[in-house]
């Protein structure tokens, strides 16, 4: 057994703990840290957020867990764990996993990731009509208060006003987010639009009510899948028949050429008021 042990083939995560694969995934490196049976510790940060399947930008995606224990206990101070001492730990088990309280771990990753991303962050824990809420902007408020002048406040500050019910990914937050940094301060998220004569009710991605826009993101399996790819034209006809105009929105046009995309917007903006607003509800153009 010894011998077998050290074995290429045989992966030894932590002390005590012996894999016959590498453990890659998070959920799979959490469990065989659990397996060391020790009491009283709970997952945070980046790994609580991962078991929480909160989106995280590719550059925050560690392997190394992040564990707490309650203060004044020291930290674990182990292979591949980043070990915290925190007070007022708020914990829960979830799908079998120790893991700090969702509040709290939003708090957390105010010291690690940048505004926008604290808000995506955010609006995942809010919940959309797909997705049950894990959280609420009040209890984010109340767990930010009681960390008042701690590491993360201002981003905390900035990120909280921010947080909408509603995005169903990443790049819809962050799109809307790019929107309002661009001056426009009316966006809104997954609001239903009457079209058709049967009055089908669809809710784009964004809209932009003052300037009868819509803006919808489209990922990968939009554009590979050739059923909704048929559904995506059926639906844009749809929208644009009601009197909107869409703007469709790729990866691409979000991360890599962002400026550009907001010149179309401003460009279908401009074209619903040079025409006319068939419901009569066209609004200024923000300013650049």
């Amino acid at each position: 057994m010894p011998a077998r042990l050290r074995a290429s083939d045989i992966d030894h995560p932590f002390h005590g703990v012996n894999a016959t694969a590498p453990l890659d995934d998070v959920r799979a490196l959490c469990e065989a840290y659990v397996a060391r049976g020790i009491p009283d510790q709970w997952f945070s940060h980046l790994t609580a957020a991962a078991l929480y399947g909160i989106p995280l930008p590719p550059s925050a995606r560690a392997k190394a867990l992040h564990v707490v224990v309650a203060y004044p206990r020291t930290p674990p101070r182990t292979r591949q764990v980043i070990g915290h001492s925190v007070r007022d730990l708020q914990a829960e088990i979830i799908d079998g996993m120790p893991v700090c309280g969702p509040a709290q771990v939003w708090c957390q990753l105010s010291t690690i990731l940048d505004r926008d991303e604290l808000v995506v962050a955010g609006d995942f824990l809010v919940g959309a009509r797909s997705r049950a809420a894990l959280s609420s902007v009040e209890e984010l408020s109340a767990a930010s208060m009681a960390l008042r002048g701690r590491a993360g406040a201002p981003k905390r500050a900035w990120a909280l006003p921010r947080i909408r019910f509603g995005a169903d990914s990443r790049p819809e937050s962050l799109l809307r987010l790019l929107l309002q940094k661009r001056g426009y301060t009316n966006v809104l998220v997954n609001q239903p639009v009457e079209v058709g004569n049967d009055r089908l009710v669809l809710h784009p991605d964004l809209m932009l009510p003052d300037q009868r826009v819509l803006l919808e993101y489209e990922g990968d399996g939009h554009r590979t899948g050739r059923r909704q790819w048929q559904s995506d034209i059926a639906r844009v006809d749809l929208l644009e028949s009601a009197g909107w105009r869409v703007v469709r929105v790729t990866s691409a046009d979000l991360f890599e050429n962002p400026t550009v995309l907001l010149d179309r917007v401003a460009s279908a903006a401009r074209r619903i008021v040079r025409f006319g607003d068939p419901a009569g509800a066209c609004g200024a153009l923000p300013h650049d």
